[in-house]
């Protein structure tokens, strides 16, 4: 039993890697579920029995793209102060939003259908966004490094203030505008928010 279950998430791997490969080169709505197939040396009917449609397995490459970012941002935030913390952690997630949510226009599509679909991998990581940046607000306030407040409340006030440089369709409509602050101008606003 363990044999088939690990075969068959292989596969599911498989056919995951050559769709997102698919996706990149010709883009989400260009490739088709036959397209994924062949790729694969397989019948649609096949991908079928992994997947229930396209948009499930574009939902399962953007779960692997936000496992990827939320890896690095619980990496750049592990270590030294609460403001070092933070402006890594705005860096590198505007880094990410930009280089491959915005710079790859293909990955770029398959992250706005999932975020006008609702689908079930976005709450959770903007949970994560929120729960990451308090408890590293919360780490200032102990320290005393930031001033005492609500750290779930300046958390949200701190994303809210970060969508310009960190949601994809914002980045994508204002993000060369040369009024729009960079990620590092913005994570200094919100240090000196927190501090005040």
């Amino acid at each position: 039993m363990a044999a088939q279950a690990s075969t068959a998430e292989t596969t599911r791997d498989r056919i995951l890697s050559e769709a997102e490969r698919l996706f990149r080169h010709f883009g989400y709505l260009k490739t088709t579920v036959a397209d994924i197939a062949d790729a694969c040396g397989m019948s649609p009917a096949n991908i079928y029995r992994y997947f229930g449609s396209k948009a499930e397995i574009n939902e399962a490459i953007c779960a692997r793209i936000i496992a990827k970012l939320q890896a690095g941002l619980r990496v750049v935030a592990s270590s030294g102060t609460a403001s070092e913390r933070l402006t890594r952690f705005i860096e590198h997630l505007s880094a990410h939003t930009r280089d491959t949510l915005i710079n790859d226009r293909k990955v770029h599509d398959m992250v706005v259908v999932a975020m006008d679909q609702q689908w079930d991998v976005i709450e959770p990581h903007l949970r994560f966004i929120d729960e990451m940046v308090a408890e590293i607000i919360a780490s200032g306030i102990a320290s005393g490094e930031f001033r005492a407040q609500d750290p779930e409340l300046a958390a949200r006030s701190v994303v809210g203030a970060i969508i310009v440089c960190s949601h994809p369709v914002v980045v994508a409509q204002f993000g060369s505008n040369p009024t729009t602050p960079s990620a590092t101008d913005m994570a200094a606003f919100v240090l000196a928010a927190l501090r005040a």
